[in-house]
């Protein structure tokens, strides 16, 4: 389009007449401008940049056609800061105006609306179907100037002064070149088509009629290509660094040689601030809040530091659409099929080792965004998911031994509780078969034997919580024991397995807990191989759990107690038998034998210091009996050394005297105990096995529980000064302690006053009746000379043993007899304080016969005949004697002679010993003795009346007799002596 200046505006009309022979057309054209050569184009001082758009209209008329007039309207308009010198600086507008087609022979109008903006002082174009007289005219605002435009030629003609052109004013030379081009083109605007048209001409034409239609389209073409080769590295750029995968949940289960099944609950979104586009999609979520769409797709699981064309795994992504701008969450449960073995297990063995474990996922992945196209995209993420640490918290929570295994060893039967710590990671791994190893105490890291072989049918860890494993399988047999000694030197010590598995099961029946090893079996057929591998290095560092009953020996008891005191002064041999009852923990049932026992045992007083240990040097016969979870153990004690401490000693003579006076007594066993075991594990020693019990023991009572008897008591001999003294004395023994005292003394008392000594030899207290015979020597000199004091009245002594012997001979045994123990009574020092304290009290024993069998009394010469026997086995001469007979208390005669120094009396009157085998032996009968009656008594009336019959009186008599060598006087008194009466003389 030319420039028009305002000194070169006009109007223009020119009317062209094509053919004569056709209908006339006329082709008028208006153009208005308001812009001067001057400012085409450019930007005024305070307005923007302006043009002019040019818009051409070409129409191909056909001769063959009815004659047509077509007119073309065209306005532009532009007001700019430069139009006027002063002007007000207001901004420039470009207007396109509206393109009218008029066709002369149609009454309806077509417009085609061109890419228009009127400004404010353009006037609206009118259209018209009454033809080109009609058009209106267009002025423009700066000035009242009309112009025409050719169409054929594109020059700018002026019009008159109605606004109408017409073609044919023109002057030749255009009609001329109008004529020309019709000629040559066939059409008025020539068509782009046209084939004679150069290249250049039919750029330039295209150029001028479509600029900025090319330009636009071009700059879309360019624009959407742009689009097509960037969108995918974008999108790309933006999965690589702003797609964020976060795994709350992941189960894992069925787990086989190809793979497992897996159920994954996570999280996708964007993290805008990390797309690389300055947060780009975020602006894009936010104003068009699109769906990202992914086709089903089949992605690898890898490790991170792996190379991408190296997978351990593959699973399939069914399609998935989020919200751009949302977080997406996505369920997936899939099977992964495991391509690669070493690196599957490489993983398992990380998720279940370390806290953290990245897991890299890749994969082709199609996307698109909205309703765009599908972009193929390559993921490749790295995820962290929390890892099992290990599983170092776990505990065997409990534990039962029912009963022998068909196939050796001992059936076994636990529960475990084992803590995922991982908060995401859930295994379902199906039966898995476990060994528990024992480490060995001299090389803990390096040797370990697998001692059981346990299963659990279905092991499921749940994520972040506490999990109870059911186990079963077998302990195995000492012989089935294997070592595996990690490359180490090789062990195959029976004696060690029997000294491991002992101190096991010790601590065990103890209630402490033990360390053991668990790990999964490579050799385990229901596991796959890949996980196999992975469970390889994971070692579980478990509890193998005490019992919760720690009082293994319930109850210890002594019984058949013999001790055996020495010369020794810290100690004494012990016999006896041991009877124990163990209390199995309650989950071992299994039969259990006991072989042998070897105690090691401190005998104390309850609350006290130890007093005495048990020196057993070597294992004891043992019999056991089982009756459920009670184990019967009894244990034979023979010369046992019972060892005093020498700090214990005073302690220990407290206990024996206690032990001695009270009937019962408590006695405190504190030790331990290692026992030798036969049971389905194999034979091995159990313990030591801690024990603190009390046994309570029955005393001696004194030995009072049941009065001492003597039971005997025979003069055997005698001095001038003593008797030698035979006597039996019967103890009863209530307690099951029996004890070889060695020889003994005993002191005789009676009212006080020692009246004598006897001995007894080799003294063995046994449980029960207890006979003791005993030779004393009755010396009532013994008093003072044991007071050793000067003024000590030796009579005292001398009547006290003349009242007992009176008594005896009497036939009275109400009288008691004190038998004492003193510092001399042994010789044995630990038994010293304890026989020091020893009194027994017993009644003399019943006579064996009348020492005064009868009489018999002559009333008409007053005497009196006596029928005696001697109750001792020594001789006894009668010196003197001095008697009363009475009948119900009245006096009926009285006898008195002296034997020794009456020469008219008769000789003393000498009873032989009795043997006390002979029933005569010991047997006298007197002389006629003197006797004078009371005439006047009742009992002398009483005595006549018993003329020829008999009559019981009672008599007293004062005797001094000679018991062997030692002379005494003796009381001797009988009530209900029968006595013949009888006249003769």
């Amino acid at each position: 389009m030319d420039n028009w200046s305002d000194s070169d505006r006009k109007n223009t009309q020119s009317n062209v007449s094509l053919d004569d022979s056709q209908p006339k057309r006329t082709i008028t054209t208006h153009r208005t401008s308001s812009m001067d050569d001057a400012d085409h184009g450019k930007t005024g001082r305070n307005g923007n940049d302006t043009g002019m758009n040019k818009q051409s209209n070409d129409s191909s008329l056909d001769d063959s056609e009815p004659r047509k007039t077509a007119t073309t309207f065209r306005t532009s308009s532009m007001n700019h800061a430069g139009a006027h010198d002063g002007g007000d600086g207001e901004t420039g507008n470009i207007g396109i105006g509206t393109h009218y087609t008029v066709d002369s022979d149609d009454t309806t109008s077509e417009q085609t609306p061109l890419l228009a903006h009127t400004s404010e002082d353009t006037q609206p174009l009118a259209s018209s179907t009454s033809g080109i007289r009609s058009r209106p005219n267009y002025k423009s605002s700066n000035s009242n100037d009309h112009v025409g435009v050719d169409m054929s030629t594109g020059i700018d003609v002026p019009a008159d002064a109605s606004g109408t052109y017409d073609d044919t004013a023109a002057g030749g030379q255009d009609r001329e070149r109008e004529r020309g081009r019709q000629q040559g083109r066939g059409s008025l605007t020539g068509s782009l088509t046209d084939p004679l048209l150069s290249l250049r001409e039919r750029l330039r034409l295209w150029n001028k009629t479509y600029p900025r239609t090319i330009k636009i389209v071009g700059l879309l073409l360019t624009v959407c290509l742009v689009i097509l080769v960037i969108s995918p590295l974008a999108a790309q750029r933006v999965l690589d660094r702003a797609l964020v995968l976060e795994i709350q949940k992941t189960d894992i289960s069925e787990t086989d040689e190809t793979g497992f099944q897996v159920s994954i609950q996570s999280t996708i979104r964007l993290d805008s601030a990390n797309d690389g586009f300055f947060g780009l999609t975020a602006m894009v979520q936010k104003l068009f809040q699109p769906t990202m769409t992914i086709q089903p797709t089949v992605l690898s699981l890898s490790l991170p530091t792996a190379d991408e064309k190296v997978q351990m795994a593959q699973f399939q992504v069914e399609e998935q659409q989020m919200p751009l701008g949302g977080i997406l969450r996505l369920d997936i449960s899939t099977h992964v099929l495991v391509t690669n073995a070493t690196l599957m297990a490489e993983f398992f063995q990380s998720t279940l080792q370390q806290s953290t474990v990245d897991l890299a996922v890749r994969g082709p992945v199609s996307a698109r965004l909205g309703s765009l196209w599908f972009m193929k995209l390559r993921l490749n993420l790295s995820v962290a998911m929390d890892g099992l640490k290990g599983i170092q918290d776990a505990a065997l929570a409990s534990m039962a031994l029912p009963d022998e295994d068909p196939d050796g060893g001992i059936a076994m039967s636990a529960v475990a509780r084992i803590n995922n710590p991982s908060k995401v990671v859930s295994l379902n791994m199906g039966p898995i078969s476990f060994g528990i190893f024992l480490p060995s105490k001299t090389h803990p890291g390096v040797d370990q034997y697998q001692i059981a072989e346990v299963k659990c049918e279905d092991l499921s860890l749940a994520a972040g919580q506490s999990n109870e494993i059911k186990l079963s399988g077998r302990l195995f047999h000492l012989d089935d024991w294997t070592q595996d000694s990690g490359g180490g030197a090789f062990f195959d010590s029976k004696s060690k397995k029997q000294l491991m598995l002992g101190e096991l099961l010790s601590r065990f029946i103890r209630g402490d807990d033990s360390d053991i090893h668990v790990r999964a079996l490579s050799n385990d057929p229901d596991v796959p191989s890949w996980l196999s591998e992975a469970f390889r290095g994971v070692v579980l560092d478990m509890t193998f759990p005490g019992s919760p009953n720690k009082d293994f020996i319930e109850s210890l008891d002594m019984n058949q107690l013999q001790f055996g005191f020495s010369d020794a002064k810290d100690s004494a041999l012990l016999n006896g038998h041991l009877a124990s009852v163990l209390q199995l923990p309650p989950n071992i049932t299994f039969p259990i034998k006991l072989l042998q026992m070897k105690p090691i045992a401190w005998l104390r007083s309850p609350g006290g210091q130890n007093l005495t240990s048990l020196e057993i040097l070597d294992f004891l016969p043992t019999k056991s009996r089982q009756v459920g979870t009670r184990l019967e153990v009894e244990v034979d004690l023979e010369d046992t050394r019972l060892i005093v401490a020498q700090d214990s000693l005073p302690e220990f003579y407290r206990f024996l005297n206690t032990s001695f006076t009270q009937e019962w007594i408590d006695l405190g066993i504190i030790g331990e105990a290692t026992a030798l075991v036969e049971c389905g594990l194999g034979t091995f020693e159990l313990g030591p096995m801690p024990f603190d019990v009390i046994s309570r023991q029955r005393g001696l009572g004194g030995l009072m529980s049941v009065p001492p008897i003597l039971e005997k008591l025979d003069v055997v001999d005698s001095t001038a000064h003593s008797l030698t003294v035979m006597a039996t004395l019967t103890l009863f023994n209530p307690s099951s302690i029996s004890a070889k005292l060695g020889d003994l003394s005993f002191l005789w008392s009676n009212h006080g006053y020692v009246i004598g000594m006897a001995t007894v030899s080799n003294v063995h207290l046994q449980p029960g009746n207890n006979t003791i015979e005993c030779i004393g020597m009755m010396d009532p000199s013994t008093d003072c000379a044991l007071k050793r004091d000067p003024l000590c009245n030796p009579e005292l002594a001398l009547n006290a043993s003349r009242e007992f012997i009176s008594k005896y001979i009497s036939g009275d045994n109400s009288t008691t007899i004190d038998v004492l123990g003193y510092a001399g009574s042994t010789h044995i020092p630990l038994l010293k304080p304890m026989m020091s304290s020893f009194a027994i009290t017993s009644h003399l024993p019943p006579i064996g016969q009348d020492f005064l069998i009868s009489a018999t009394m002559y009333i008409f010469s007053s005497k009196l005949e006596l029928e005696l026997q001697n109750p001792l086995d020594t001789v006894i001469t009668v010196l003197y004697l001095n008697g009363t007979a009475s009948f119900k208390g009245e006096k009926l005669g009285h006898v008195l002679v002296d034997f020794e120094h009456d020469f008219t009396s008769p000789k003393p009157i000498l009873i032989p010993a009795n043997n006390h085998r002979e029933k005569d032996s010991g047997y006298v009968k007197t002389p006629k003795l003197p006797v004078v009656f009371d005439l006047l008594s009742v009992g002398y009336e009483a005595l006549r009346k018993a003329l020829g019959g008999s009559l019981e009186v009672d008599v007293v008599c004062h005797i001094k007799a000679k018991v062997g060598s030692m002379v005494m006087w003796v009381d001797f008194v009988k009530d209900g002596v029968e006595a013949e009466v009888r006249k003769g003389f």
